[in-house]
């Protein structure tokens, strides 16, 4: 197997009039906010209720020994006016089996302007040809139609059904649909 390539500082990416770069202190707010969402909260594992706290952590020191440590990158996702977006990235990134998982969600008011479909396809591109993973998957909710169509659209193909893979907000287990993307394909 080939080693990846990590580079030492998290890269900024571009991804056809989005910058995908490292997370900044000065972001917390933004991500406060968006994570009030109700679908944010209702697809994501963020904690809830989501507090500024949070925010803080996952800005600051969460992403940053994140990336050192290999075990996630995240990237905040800004239009040309440096307003955040959203937030993507690799998470249960497994290092040694070259595997990564793409984990994401857009901000309410960004939605709909093929946000997930630019930034999770830079994302995908970038573990795969410049960091050197073999395969990157995406987990969506069975139900979440938006992120199905996301990893479709991006070249992703649907493996199976993960039944009970993941708890959900109500004490409940969910489904989980893997999709995939190789290096090869």
């Amino acid at each position: 197997m080939t080693p990846l390539k990590w580079p030492a500082n998290q890269p900024t990416l571009a991804a056809d009039g989005l910058i995908l770069r490292p997370w900044r202190e000065t972001d917390a707010d933004a991500v406060f906010a968006a994570c009030q969402d109700p679908e944010i909260v209702r697809w994501t594992t963020i904690p809830f209720p989501y507090e500024l706290k949070h925010a803080e952590s996952y800005v600051g020191p969460m992403s940053a020994d994140a990336w050192t440590h290999k075990t996630a990158v995240n990237f905040a996702v800004t239009d040309p006016a440096g307003t955040l977006v959203g937030s993507f990235g690799l998470v249960r990134m497994a290092p040694l089996q070259s595997v990564a998982e793409v984990g994401y969600w857009v901000a309410p008011d960004a939605r709909r302007r093929g946000v997930a479909v630019r930034a999770a396809a830079a994302v995908t591109e970038w573990a795969l040809r410049d960091v050197g993973f073999a395969r990157v998957e995406l987990l969506a909710a069975e139900g979440n139609a938006g992120s199905r169509r996301v990893a479709e659209r991006i070249g992703f193909l649907q493996e199976g059904l993960l039944r009970s893979a993941a708890p959900g907000r109500n004490h409940e287990r969910i489904d989980l649909v893997i999709y995939s993307k190789l290096a090869t394909d």
